[in-house]
């Protein structure tokens, strides 16, 4: 089987509400569809989704990118994924979005050409996962409105997007806490907002509210930071913007800074080194959870399957799909509050309307 053609197709997706984290607003999200097609009339979907001040690339210099590495892919078998990344790799360093988008779509061919949904072409055998849903940032009172209309709708597990001042974030989860109860899972995300000197501060207080995990308190860079924090920490503390790679996983391991790194398909380059990130943690006995960045369903159920296939994915935080209006991509799974269900057609298993 050899690739024929490479095809990409920018979309925009709106949130149902405006979305605040501590680095900024998003109100909508575009992102890059892409098709592989093949010699054997097989083709596979994947996913673009640039966000600047965490890949570095945007949607301008992500299709440039891809149009080089579509001529440099031709020809080449979608199956061989990590000749694929051998391939790619050498022509541009980092642009992880784009060649996510091109990786997932040689995933998809993968298990569509085993006949199988994508998570058992993985490995997998459980279709079922638990995922979180994020409360953005707002006023204390708004965010425990929110958080109690998702476990009104059945979601369990909350994360929670804190990182500025510590005063104001205190009194943010001290209202959630209240508005949802004692049996509701909470993690906080600071998108590097504290110092370490305030995540000292606050964690306590976060611990003494039954939060069970703190994510990136500090700036990216800063991993002497994220360890301080960890050892002197009893919560459990996750790298996000600090891992975007095997290299950056092993760093993290070998000083011993974090307890669960959080992959994400369009930071690290997509499924091929999502799986050896997730290797390497489970080595060092560090657990890893799976997010998004924005994606439409086509990534967040890519990445749905990788978790179902990944014995050291043990949290699931894939939830953009419950906060945008889908209009170009749909299916590819089920949920009943935060109980997501895969679906069993072969491949991904996600749907494009009028999108190639």
């Amino acid at each position: 089987m050899r690739i024929t053609d490479i095809r990409f197709q920018r979309a925009r997706f709106s949130l149902e509400q405006p979305f605040k984290v501590a680095f900024g607003s998003i109100s909508d999200l575009e992102s890059i569809l892409v098709r592989v097609e093949t010699d054997e009339g097989l083709y596979g979907y994947g996913e673009a989704a640039t966000l600047p001040y965490v890949t570095g690339d945007n949607m301008d210099t992500a299709l440039s990118v891809g149009k080089e590495l579509q001529a440099a892919l031709i020809g080449k078998d979608p199956i061989a994924v990590e000749a694929i990344h051998t391939a790619m790799d050498p022509i541009y360093h980092g642009n992880t979005a784009i060649k996510a988008g091109i990786d997932i779509a040689c995933y998809d061919i993968c298990a569509k050409n085993a006949g199988v949904p994508l998570y058992r072409h993985l490995g997998g055998d459980d279709a079922v996962l638990h995922s979180d849903v994020t409360i953005g940032l707002n006023s204390p009172e708004e965010m425990a409105k929110k958080a109690d209309e998702w476990v009104e709708k059945g979601f369990s597990i909350l994360k929670v997007k804190l990182g500025e001042d510590i005063a104001t974030d205190r009194k943010r989860m001290e209202a959630i806490r209240e508005a949802v109860g004692q049996s509701v899972r909470i993690r906080v995300d600071a998108n590097q907002g504290w110092s370490v000197k305030d995540s000292l501060r606050i964690i306590p207080q976060l611990t003494a509210l039954g939060v069970e995990l703190v994510e990136q308190p500090v700036a990216a860079c800063d991993v002497d930071g994220l360890k301080e924090i960890r050892d002197r920490s009893d919560l459990l503390i996750a790298a996000d913007e600090s891992c975007h790679s095997e290299y950056d996983a092993f760093r993290l391991a070998a000083m011993r800074a974090v307890d669960v790194v959080n992959i994400k398909l369009m930071k690290c380059g997509g499924i091929f080194h999502a799986r050896r990130i997730a290797a390497i943690c489970e080595a060092a006995g560090i657990s890893c959870m799976i997010g998004c960045m924005g994606e439409s369903n086509l990534a967040n159920v890519a990445a749905m399957h990788v978790a179902a296939a990944t014995r050291n994915v043990k949290e699931v935080d894939l939830d953009t799909v419950y906060l945008l209006k889908q209009d170009k991509v749909f299916g590819g799974f089920t949920h009943e509050g935060g109980t997501v269900h895969l679906m069993e057609n072969p491949g991904i298993g996600c749907t494009l309307k009028e999108v190639f």
